[in-house]
């Protein structure tokens, strides 16, 4: 069953954080949901967001702008074609080291891919729904925790389905992980409409696993510096508020969030 953010967010509060439970292996644990409430705000967050900040990231895909103008309002399926036929900008490419593989992996932020849809879709393009958090725990005790979505397109009204799967060693990395799987299932999600969006940025990794792409902690531990320094506005700095001040970021990564805080608020 989905919800809406709005739903999913009120009834946290509604229930005074009352526990969830979550049966693995027939056994019944009850933890309190605090990291669903920090979801439920991040995507309650997006969902209201009806403007998009020209970022100047976002202006070296000016060109593409200006070429979708050209299409029919309801010719969604040439749209789509071109779409998929784009690399992202060089400046939309965040390249980060795979905790898996010894390489990097290419990927696009989620500001960036929220924002060029909301240009191309409509300002009215958001997450639509987000189902409730589906933890599992294998024979070795690893948890995972796997999160699906639905993205609304304001232009040809389309609902992009979405999934990712994020695994954490114990239970107390669950805090990271829903976080960062609802993330990764709106990018996702909005990785279907094609290249432009990042779909072919690393093709040996979409076609090992398109459906349930996985992400471990420590990726999101290793990304967050850059994405910081990516960060445009203090709207968007302030998602990473809860994340940057958790048990297991370091003090540099806080100390690079403050200053990005200074920065973005004496402008």
């Amino acid at each position: 069953m989905c919800i809406s953010p709005q739903t999913f967010f009120i009834k946290n509060l509604e229930y005074g954080f009352s526990n969830i439970i979550f049966a693995f292996h027939k056994q019944a644990i009850r933890f309190p949901p605090v990291f669903l409430y920090w979801v439920a705000f991040k995507v309650a967050l997006w969902d209201n967001k009806q403007t998009t900040m020209i970022t100047p990231q976002l202006r070296d895909g000016q060109t593409i702008f200006n070429r979708v103008l050209e299409f029919a309002e309801d010719d969604i399926d040439s749209l789509l074609s071109y779409l998929d036929t784009l690399e992202p900008p060089e400046s939309w490419v965040l390249e980060l080291p795979s905790a898996v593989k010894n390489e990097n992996y290419k990927t696009l932020p989620i500001d960036i891919m929220e924002g060029a849809a909301k240009l191309i879709f409509g300002s009215k393009s958001r997450v639509y729904s987000i189902g409730q958090p589906i933890i599992t725990q294998d024979k070795s005790g690893r948890y995972a925790a796997t999160v699906s979505v639905q993205y609304y397109l304001e232009r040809g009204e389309i609902l992009l389905p979405g999934v990712a799967t994020v695994t954490s060693p114990n239970i107390q990395g669950l805090e990271l992980a829903v976080p960062k799987a609802s993330s990764m299932a709106v990018k996702n999600a909005i990785k279907q409409l094609g290249g432009l969006f990042g779909k072919y940025l690393n093709r040996v990794e979409e076609d090992v696993a398109p459906d349930v792409p996985q992400t471990s902690i420590q990726e999101e531990i290793d990304s967050l510096p850059d994405a910081i320094k990516k960060v445009q506005t203090l709207e968007d700095l302030k998602t990473y508020h809860k994340l940057v001040y958790s048990k297991s970021i370091s003090h540099e990564v806080q100390a690079i969030y403050e200053q990005k805080f200074r920065e973005l608020k004496g402008k």
